[in-house]
């Protein structure tokens, strides 16, 4: 029986509501959910190849050159590191407060996750294979005993688990070099395997299921021992050592967020360009492109991310900006509706089963689709919350967490003196 009960020392675990959710959490992770569709929508709208290569985009105008470029510099690993380093702080909070309301949090954290996973799964074997929860479910799972580690040490911990990713990374690089002309011609795209691509995702939804779960199914296993344990698991014991040391609140105090806005812009900028050059000379296709060049990015997206975060740090604590942070800290609290919400419009509009405008819209033209979405996103979320408590599979995940239906509407919460 999964119900445990949550009365220890008089207190009872609880969602956190109201005021004791720390605001600039809720603004980063809107500002990542909506930055992160920035990315995604590629691989609903284009062949997967095209997420890093405008070769196999369909389009080269200077127009669509340019904002593949714009995106790749701004956003590409950017949005999906704030996620993971945000993860990594909710991870060290949620415990926290499970901690001082019980007395202990593993057996809550591992049932949160556990169902996260379950979430992940069927939106990546039944919607779209690039889902991210099952990494973050198998990740948080991963890293939890390390909760209560010096911040020294966890900041060492995780750059030491980036530094092994980035070099089992380049290891596979070098390995599919060395395996000559036919793995080479197997792992890098070609017209003919974009063409087939193409064709999958417009047809229909049983039609594309072998190819979903191909691609999920790899994401979840050799992927994920690859390179994403390594880079989420990395990020969020950074989350851990930020988020402990104070770096992620709002303080009066602008020193800590500009030096971030500085050094992460202008270090990882610098970083991140040296990668695009790098392509640019591969002409955008080939071994390196996929392995040796883009760790350039791996690492500079992190002082990008870095930068991101300190620029909505610095929003936060300005009056003016209180209606456009309300917005984001709504869309930030309902982020996992959002993120989800963000792949059933995208299927609709792209996939076979929906519109089936696969391969029809390039780089540029995707900004107006995401666009539409943040707006729609934007309003929807101000809305949901001004009458219910969570967001719908916030609810849904919470209700499973503490294995009760959690009251979801705002007049069901008892009075407060």
């Amino acid at each position: 029986m999964l119900y445990v009960s949550m009365i220890v020392q008089g207190s009872p675990l609880h969602p956190t509501l109201g005021n004791a959710r720390i605001a600039s959490i809720d603004v980063l992770r809107g500002v990542a959910v909506l930055g992160i569709l920035l990315l995604n929508v590629r691989t609903f709208a284009l062949p997967a190849a095209a997420y890093t290569s405008p070769v196999f985009g369909g389009s080269e105008t200077p127009l669509d050159l340019a904002v593949f470029s714009v995106v790749q510099m701004l956003a590409d690993m950017k949005f999906m590191a704030i996620f993971s380093l945000l993860f990594g702080a909710g991870l060290v909070l949620f415990t926290q407060r499970a901690e001082s309301s019980t007395g202990q949090s593993g057996s809550i954290w591992y049932r949160r996750m556990a169902w996260l996973l379950v979430i992940g799964l069927c939106h990546a074997w039944l919607l779209w294979w690039g889902d991210i929860l099952v990494a973050y479910a198998l990740c948080g799972m991963l890293v939890y005993p390390l909760r209560r580690l010096s911040v020294r040490t966890q900041a060492l911990m995780g750059f030491g688990l980036l530094a092994a990713g980035s070099l089992i990374w380049l290891g596979i690089g070098a390995l599919v070099q060395l395996g000559g002309p036919d793995i080479v011609a197997e792992v890098v795209a070609s017209p003919d395997s974009v063409a087939t691509e193409t064709a999958v995702w417009q047809g229909s939804w049983w039609g594309q299921t072998p190819k979903r779960l191909g691609i999920a199914v790899a994401m979840e296993t050799w992927i994920f021992a690859m390179w994403l344990m390594w880079r989420c698991g990395g990020l969020m014991l950074l989350g851990m050592a930020i988020f402990r040391s104070g770096w992620l609140q709002r303080s009066a105090s602008v020193r800590r967020p500009l030096l971030m806005v500085l050094v992460g812009f202008g270090v990882g900028l610098f970083v991140v360009t040296i990668g695009m050059a790098a392509n640019r000379a591969d002409g955008w296709i080939g071994v390196d492109v996929m392995f040796a060049n883009s760790l350039w990015n791996y690492w500079g997206s992190i002082g990008v991310a870095a930068g991101w975060m300190g620029l909505v740090i610095l929003m936060c604590g300005v009056h003016v900006f209180e209606p456009i942070r309300s917005v984001l800290a709504a869309v930030g609290r309902m982020a996992l509706s959002n993120y989800l919400a963000q792949s059933v419009i995208c299927g609709v509009i792209f996939y076979g089963w929906g519109f089936g405008w696969h391969g029809e819209v390039g780089y540029a033209a995707q900004l107006l689709v995401v666009a539409a979405i943040w707006a729609a996103q934007c309003i929807w979320s101000p809305l949901w919350l001004s009458r219910f408590r969570f967001g719908p599979m916030e609810w849904l995940w919470r209700s499973l967490t503490y294995w009760k239906l959690q009251p979801i509407r705002k007049r069901s919460l008892p009075s407060q003196a």
